[in-house]
Order: structure tokens, then C-alpha cells, then sequence
């Protein structure tokens, strides 16, 4: 299996830079995050030049921003405490009035395409200084009915901007709350797009409630620089900067190490990334409890908005790192895996979009179908087996991660990938149940030189009713972890 996987991944290199269904933004420009919505910058028209983006907003300024600033998708990362690809105030702002207009227009050598935004059709002429030009364009695509069409790859709405980048053609759909992508200028009407950003599929036409590094409220303006996309959303008041990537990471790849779900993620969380844009080679951190986490291996980064995450170990299958403790009140941000090969080329793929949750318990359990058999000690650390089942009344022991940690004073606060030197973090409020029955919860704790494990001691009821295993979950913040199952003498 690793080596299908790793088969994949170098064939993926090889291949040129696609954009791909549901993917995250890999920037924001005008919000401090991807989930902020400060008063920021609503676009109505957007240039590229030199390296500087030129925004005209609805508060009548202009704005300029200096592109060079973002990091590369594929710069190595390097440790910071905030998001390195967020924010990015203007070099300079002038107060002037600009005529929207731009985003219905877009051309690049000698394409075009158009937006007659009274009849919402779009207008794409393949070479403008063709004789055949003259008498319209090649390919116009049609408004769908919103009140019967089915959404799919070729529905249109409601069509407010477009952008050529030389070889795709992108499209807003204001009613829709996404971008279509065509990876080459579409031949006819009814051709699907081969690429959907905004939405996580085709059928999909949801606005978010609160903005998501993969969500677009109205994409108002598109502007390319033959590579990035750059999105004026102008209901969030942001704009995401979008870019090819070389290998898919899909969203259902990133995962609690310990419920093996995806879903979303409290800071601190163990997760694994599985799929086919893992590493060339076999790598694990020590395992000794008292040096850091390294933030590449076998050279792989994970990047999380921009900084690098704490890496505990990359195969051919599956990357195990550690999410930061800090998310500044962020509840979306960005990650993706950038892969460095033996030659000095490197590959990355797409980002995804986190959700972020101030608790994501997880119980850690061995392998096999839900509900997994725990891991659980007894009060003297043996094991909890068939042979030696635990007992009514008796205080054991589980392992989790996903906790939300809060009172720690900043010199006791666990740091992600770091050995824990505190004396005990505090916890929210937790609480158990076995087969549905409440139990104590006696302690929760960060154990010293721990790295986002937690160790809770539960009290099981004096009975424990129904037959065979018994049940156990945790919840913290509203959220129930995943079930586990451990033996039990009646």
C-alpha cells in the first residue's frame, strides 16, 4: 500500500499544477485570519502589476499590495507565533474614487472573456485577432434557471466575475458562493468545469456562517498572475489568494490521532494526514521525552497557516505532527504538506481548510472496526485485558488527546512539540459515561514530558449494566469523543 501511494505521489510530481475541488486559499490578504471578518477590504476591481496588487475598495480607497511579502508555496517554512500568510497590510492606500467594472472583463494575449451581466451570460473568444472574431465569440456559457436547475459542474446563476490566467478560465458565481475552473478555455456551452472552489463539490451551493479558508461569500473580483488566483470576496471583506498544487490533499485526510475522524480540531491535537502526498522516506523524532520535535523530517513540512508544525512521523502512508496550542481566536485556518525530494526539488500539495474548536476529545484505542478495544490501565498501570477486566468502582486509567487546556500561567503552557515542563494543566469541565452511565472523572492531566497526551483517571459506576465489553466516552465543551471498549467483570 505505502508504495501505490508513494507511486502516486511522484506521479502527481511530474504532472503539471492543477486546482482542485473543495481546496483551502492558501492566503488571505485584509483579515487577520481566515475566519476573521474585521472591517478589512471589500473589493470591487483588482490589478496585478510588478508584483503589486492594486485593489479599488467600496470605501473609495486604492490600495497596493506587495505580493513579494507572501511566502512561496513552496519557501520552507520557518517558526512563528502567528499566521505568516494572513493579514498583509497595505504598502500604501489613497483615498480615490475607482469605476467597478473590471471583474466582468478579462483578457490575456489575445483571449478574452466577458460577463453581460444584464442577460448573465459569459463570452469567451479564443484569439480576438481572428477573422472569425468579428462575428461573436466561440463559446458563450448560458445562465442556468435557479428555480429548476440542478447544481453541477456546468451550472451558472448568477456570474459576477471572470479571469483568464493564459491556460484556465475562472468564473464567479455571486448566488452560488463559488468559482468555477475550466483547466483550459471551454469548447462548448455545456462543458463542465473541471475544478469548483468555494464549495466542497459541485452539487453544493451553502454559504458559510462564519468565512472558512475553503469558503467564498461573493468571489466580486478575480484577478491571475498566470499562477494565483486572487479572489475579491467582498461579504467577508477579504482576499484569498488561491494557487495550484502539485498533489491532492483531500480534507477528510486530516484526522484525530486518536478517533481516526476527521472533523474539527482543538489546539494541541495529535492529527494524523494520510493519503497519497506523503515522503520519500521513513521517518520518527525521538521518542525520549526531553528534545523538541523537529519541524521538518525525511523532508517533510507540514504547514500550518504558513508556520511549520511539530512532526512526530512521516511514512509512504501517513504523517503524524502536533496542532499548535495558540490559534489566536481563529476557528478556520489553512494546511498543506510541502515534500522536498533527494534531487532539491520539492512538490506541495493543495491546502485544506481546518475547523478549529476549543475541545476535540479523542480516547486512544488499538486497531479495528468502531467501537476500538481502549487503552486502559488499572490503578497499578497493568493493562486492562480479558484476563484481567476491570471492575465496578475501580479507577482507571485512559489516555486522550484534543483536551482544552486553560488556566496554565504562560510559563507552565504546554507549546506544541515541546516535552511538557509544567507542574498540571486545568481543564474545562469534563465528564464520562460507561455504557451510558455517568462516571467520575478524578483527575485530567498533562503528565510532565508529554506531547499533547492526556491522562485522565475515571471512576467506574458500582454497576456497570448490559453484557460483553463495556462502553466508554468522554465529552468536554459539548463534544463527545469517539467510544471505546474495555472488558469488565459483572
Amino acid at each position: 500500500m505505502a508504495r501505490v501511494l508513494l507511486s502516486l505521489l511522484f506521479a502527481a510530481s511530474l504532472q503539471a499544477s492543477s486546482f482542485y475541488t473543495g481546496q483551502a486559499a492558501r492566503a488571505v490578504l485584509g483579515q487577520s485570519s481566515f475566519s476573521s471578518r474585521d472591517p478589512g477590504v471589500s473589493a470591487s476591481a483588482m490589478t496585478l502589476s510588478n508584483s503589486r496588487l492594486y485593489v479599488a475598495d467600496t470605501s473609495n480607497r486604492v490600495l497596493t499590495f506587495d505580493l513579494s511579502k507572501i511566502p512561496g508555496p513552496k519557501d520552507e517554512a520557518r517558526a512563528s507565533l502567528a499566521c505568516s500568510l494572513c493579514g498583509f497590510a497595505p504598502v500604501s492606500s489613497v483615498m480615490q474614487s475607482v469605476a467597478p467594472g473590471s471583474a466582468t472583463v478579462s483578457i490575456r494575449g489575445k483571449s478574452v472573456a466577458a460577463i453581460d451581466t444584464k442577460t448573465r451570460r459569459v463570452f469567451i473568444w479564443r484569439d480576438v485577432t481572428s477573422p472569425a472574431a468579428a462575428r461573436g465569440p466561440d463559446v458563450i456559457l448560458q445562465p442556468s434557471d435557479p428555480q429548476t436547475a440542478a447544481i453541477s459542474e456546468s451550472t451558472l446563476i448568477d456570474p459576477v466575475s471572470v479571469a483568464l490566467d493564459g491556460t484556465r478560465l475562472f468564473v464567479g458565481d455571486a448566488a452560488l458562493h463559488r468559482i468555477l475552473v475550466w483547466k483550459s478555455l471551454p469548447v462548448s456551452a455545456n462543458q463542465p468545469a473541471d475544478a469548483v472552489l468555494g464549495q466542497h463539490d459541485f452539487a453544493s451551493r451553502e454559504i458559510a456562517e462564519t468565512p472558512r479558508a475553503d469558503t467564498i461569500g461573493r468571489p466580486e473580483v478575480l484577478v491571475s498572475d498566470g499562477n494565483n488566483l486572487f479572489v475579491g470576496d467582498s461579504v467577508d471583506r477579504r482576499i484569498l489568494v488561491f494557487t495550484p498544487a502539485d498533489a491532492h490533499l483531500t480534507a477528510d485526510a486530516v484526522v484525530n490521532s486518536a478517533t481516526l475522524s476527521a472533523g474539527p480540531l482543538a489546539p494541541g491535537t495529535l492529527i494524523t494526514i494520510t493519503g497519497n502526498q506523503t515522503a520519500e522516506k521513513v521517518g520518527a523524532a525521538p521518542d525520549d521525552g526531553s528534545e523538541p520535535l523537529p519541524s521538518k523530517l525525511a523532508g517533510v513540512q507540514v504547514i500550518f497557516d504558513g508556520v511549520p508544525l511539530p512532526l512526530v512521523a512521516v511514512s509512504a502512508s501517513e504523517v503524524r505532527t502536533q496542532l499548535p496550542y495558540v490559534a489566536g481566536g481563529a476557528t478556520s485556518a489553512n494546511l498543506y504538506l510541502r515534500i522536498e525530494h533527494d534531487d532539491g526539488s520539492s512538490i506541495v500539495t493543495s491546502p485544506v481548510a481546518v475547523s478549529l474548536v476549543s475541545a476535540s476529545p479523542g480516547l486512544f484505542a488499538f486497531g479495528g472496526s468502531e467501537p476500538r478495544p481502549g487503552m486502559l490501565l488499572h490503578t497499578g498501570d497493568s493493562p486492562v485485558t480479558s484476563d484481567n477486566p476491570a471492575g465496578p468502582e475501580e479507577t482507571v486509567t485512559v489516555w486522550a488527546t484534543g483536551l482544552h487546556v486553560i488556566g496554565s500561567s504562560p510559563e507552565q503552557a504546554p507549546v506544541a512539540g515541546v516535552p511538557f515542563s509544567g507542574t498540571q494543566a486545568a481543564f474545562t469541565p469534563l465528564h464520562a459515561s460507561v455504557n451510558g452511565q455517568p462516571a467520575e472523572v478524578k483527575s485530567a492531566s498533562l503528565p510532565p514530558t508529554s506531547m499533547g497526551v492526556y491522562q485522565i483517571r475515571i471512576v467506574l459506576p458500582s454497576e456497570i449494566s448490559g453484557d460483553g465489553p463495556a462502553q466508554l466516552v468522554v465529552t468536554q465543551d459539548g463534544v463527545t469523543s469517539n467510544d471505546i471498549t474495555f472488558p469488565v467483570k459483572r
